[in-house]
């Protein structure tokens, strides 16, 4: 486990800021924290040489560009570390599969795929099962109807900010390739440069400007955030699935997680859990009282619910058509 580095007050403020919004300015960020615009840089600067700060993506609603989202759980059964290794890898190389994590507690593996038509995945899937279905104990699969960001209020509480993103809402619309060449480009880096991109794709500053202004108007991004290495400043993601006696109170459970500081990410599927939500705690006595939380005040509510911690990211693919391992 990598050491955790002790981030100050102001250090957390930059992390929060640029994680709701990544592609602001420095000086945006250095106005809002009243502080210098050399000291937001050089504070960035370290953290992301430190590997505190990992990328800059641009958030994008899947549907608005034709795509529908599955997401696939499994559990192993009788796999050796070897052979667990050899899946890991496949699935780096094999463009079906777009971000996938290892997780530990009841669910070994997710992942997500983004599908336009069911008899092409199919076909694809069965290819996979076939070659590992003796190492599989079980699989679940959902279609993802929208995830929900929240920003991560526990690196600045006083701010009370109760904004959300959300993606998987909305219905396809149109864009063309020169759309898609700067979707790709930002979400790859989603702070990089109008300049920079105006080389890249071959459009002048000012009409990069007005397509990515579009491409925001149209929902098809949606927003920016920074990957943050929660393990360096001492924290841990975990997933937690609810399974309700009934949906009376969802709208309540689902305020519940907007307004809370350590809830990062809300889930919503067709087949899977009822609530689904993501944490970044400090340690597992702060996800329980996360937990307990949540079962106290919905008691009537929760049939049952588990947990799982993710490990380590396989693989992480932000764009649909694109694959890079």
């Amino acid at each position: 486990m990598p050491f955790s580095q002790v981030l100050d007050s102001t250090d957390k403020k930059i992390l929060y800021e640029l994680n709701w919004n990544a592609r602001q300015s420095n000086n945006s960020i250095a106005k809002k924290l009243r502080i210098s615009k050399q000291v937001t840089n050089y504070r960035i600067k370290r953290m992301e040489k430190d590997g505190i700060i990992s990328s800059y993506h641009a958030v994008i609603d899947w549907r608005r560009l034709g795509y529908n989202a599955l997401r696939v759980y499994i559990k192993w059964n009788n796999i050796t570390l070897e052979e667990e290794a050899k899946i890991h890898e496949h699935i780096r190389k094999d463009p079906l599969f777009m971000w996938s994590i290892k997780f530990g507690g009841e669910i070994d593996l997710g992942f997500y795929v983004w599908i336009k038509d069911i008899p092409s995945f199919s076909k694809q899937w069965q290819e996979f099962i076939t070659k590992y279905k003796q190492f599989i104990q079980k699989y679940e699969i959902y279609e993802s109807v929208e995830m929900i960001h929240y920003p991560m209020k526990f690196l600045w509480p006083e701010k009370k900010n109760t904004e959300e993103l959300t993606i998987g809402q909305e219905n396809f619309i149109d864009y063309d390739d020169k759309d898609y060449q700067i979707l790709k480009a930002i979400t790859i880096n989603g702070r990089i440069p109008i300049l920079e991109l105006s080389t890249k794709i071959r459009l002048t500053p000012k009409s990069i400007i007005n397509r990515i202004k579009n491409l925001e108007k149209k929902k098809i991004i949606v927003g920016y955030y920074t990957l943050i290495n929660s393990e360096l400043i001492g924290y841990h993601f975990y997933k937690v699935d609810f399974y309700l006696n009934n949906l009376k109170n969802i709208k309540l459970m689902n305020d519940h997680a907007k307004n809370h500081n350590n809830i990062v990410y809300r889930m919503n599927t067709i087949g899977g859990p009822d609530f689904e939500i993501e944490v970044m705690v400090e340690n597992v006595d702060a996800l329980e009282k996360i937990i307990t939380e949540i079962r106290k005040n919905f008691a009537k509510d929760i049939n049952y619910y588990r947990t799982h911690r993710l490990e380590k990211t396989i693989k992480q693919v932000y764009l649909p058509g694109e694959s890079t391992i």
